[in-house]
């Protein structure tokens, strides 16, 4: 039952405290006014004045069950039932009871689902609620009301629903999409337009998949270098944090994952970084090492979360992967608008490219670090052998929105960076079925040093490329998608006729800028 003191305290408007209590991880929290502060790597905190409850008796119940939630299961599902309990008040039933003290019963539920913005599956941590309360004897709830409740149908979160849908704003990037970003971020490694921890950041999305509160609490420590015997090759290790498991304690498990060549480079130079400034601002030495820094300490940490004050928090990853996007100025060829960015459409865009590529649900639930088969069935639900077209009419029209062309269009040769050197021209060979391939005169000329690209195809999405406006394009365009359209009538896997669809949009850009030049 509910104390004496407790209701009264809550009867002449002063809170029910529960004390200082200790949740999961033996975290002190500060459970006697108004608003309690979690321990979490967010800024998390319960302000009970959003309930809007007038009734002493319902407040102190809420506020009993909310103690016990915080110190048995996690932040996340504290902060959402205090999310869902927060419409309460939103209920005629529940207002006339709190004034009458007469029974709860399933108008409460019946009433809460006429609310739009109250999703469906959120009833069922009210559901809870009253469960708990009746089970504790309170007053106003009732065990045969709860034994009703729990025979009501109440949908669950509805999983899925982007991914199925294709949707171009939450769901996974589509092919080109995914060309235009890749090729985009590439592009940029020479110049400034993104910072280091920006780079690595949105690489680290594209590889990993991960949710952002795994970068969020990455640290320098997680990266470890492995120096081949012999060939003194470095095989980069990154162990992520995992956080699907319910740990009591961040950090307490680690998923290994190797990098590439391309992601693990940078991680070390991010590392350096971090170092380097480390030393300059003289951290404390409380303070752990995060891979991804924030701007200044934070001071709200308290007890053995005092450790993680460097860290970024989630929605500081999410907001840079935004930063980052926008500063390429990468469209979507689906909404003609800038490419919508989130965490979430990185981590479905990195499942649904796996399943592309032939990866079994069990490999796919490690590699998102699931524990169960069902979370991925969604990504084989929507998965299509079918290609989507890409033939030169199609790719000149995707080819402004896809982005693909990293190079410098030039006249001649005489504009070009090393356009003194024959050697540096590219040519084209003209490929009929059956003959032998015969030279068609030049593309452009390269404008890097040594080069161990593959001529022509890598050529159009470098950056050092230089094509002439005069030179045989659309010959190369034309070959390109009928090369591709043979390997789809083969019955190639769709991941081999899809290999050059970057250097076709490239060169159909080409094509455009040569085309529109010459009107």
């Amino acid at each position: 039952m509910i104390s004496k003191q407790v209701a009264k305290d809550a009867g002449n408007g002063h809170f029910p405290s529960q004390g200082v209590i200790y949740d999961r991880a033996g975290i002190e929290v500060d459970a006697t006014g108004w608003v309690w502060k979690l321990n979490s790597l967010r800024p998390e905190a319960l302000n009970f004045r959003r309930l809007n409850v007038q009734s002493a008796g319902l407040l102190a119940s809420i506020a009993l069950y909310l103690a016990e939630l915080v110190q048995a299961t996690s932040v996340d599902h504290v902060t959402n039932t205090f999310d869902a309990l927060v419409y309460l008040h939103r209920s005629e039933h529940l207002r006339a009871c709190a004034e009458n003290g007469a029974d709860i019963d399933e108008r409460l539920i019946s009433e809460l689902r006429q609310i739009p913005r109250l999703a469906d599956y959120r009833l069922g941590y009210v559901r809870a609620w009253y469960r708990w309360c009746a089970q504790q004897g309170l007053r106003q709830f009732s065990p045969e009301t709860a034994t009703r409740l729990d025979d009501l149908v109440i949908e669950h979160n509805v999983v899925g629903h982007a991914v199925r849908t294709r949707d171009p704003e939450k769901g996974a990037f589509d092919e080109l999409e995914f060309i235009a970003l890749t090729t985009a971020l590439r592009a940029s490694a020479s110049s400034s337009v993104l910072d280091l921890k920006e780079r690595t950041a949105l690489w680290l999305a594209i590889g990993l998949g991960c949710n952002p509160l795994a970068y969020a609490l990455l640290r320098e420590e997680d990266y470890k270098p492995i120096v081949e015997h012999g060939t003194g090759r470095i095989q980069h290790m990154l162990y992520v944090p995992r956080i699907k498991k319910g740990d009591e304690e961040f950090r307490a498990q680690f998923h290994p994952e190797i990098l590439n060549d391309e992601i693990g480079p940078l991680v070390a130079a991010l590392i350096d970084q971090n170092m380097s400034r480390r030393k300059a601002a003289r951290w404390s030495e409380e303070y752990a090492h995060p891979l991804f820094v924030a701007s200044r300490p934070r001071l709200d940490l308290r007890g053995q979360l005092r450790e993680y004050a460097m860290h970024v928090i989630p929605s500081d990853i999410t907001d840079m992967l935004k930063n980052a996007v926008r500063k390429l100025g990468v469209k979507s060829h689906r909404t003609g608008g800038d490419l919508i960015v989130t965490a979430r459409r990185f981590r479905r865009t990195f499942a649904t490219r796996a399943v592309e590529e032939g990866a079994f649900p069990v490999e796919l639930a490690m590699m998102l670090d699931h524990s169960d088969l069902q979370t991925v069935q969604v990504y084989y639900e929507t998965r299509s052998n079918q290609v989507q077209r890409l033939d030169a009419a199609l790719a000149l029209k995707l080819a402004p929105l896809a982005d693909a062309f990293m190079g410098r269009l030039v006249v001649d040769e005489s504009e070009a960076v090393n356009g003194g050197n024959p050697a540096k021209r590219i040519p084209w060979f003209r490929r009929r079925p059956g003959q032998t391939p015969e030279r068609n005169g030049n593309l452009g000329t390269c404008g890097a040093g040594a080069c161990g690209l593959y001529a022509p195809i890598s050529c159009y999405t470098c950056e050092k490329f230089q094509p002439w406006k005069n030179g045989p394009h659309r010959e190369m365009l034309d070959w390109l998608c009928a090369e591709r359209d043979r390997r789809e009538k083969d019955g190639r896997d769709p991941q081999i006729v899809r290999l050059h669809d970057a250097t076709i949009l490239a060169v159909a850009e080409v094509v455009t800028l040569c085309e529109g030049a010459a009107e």
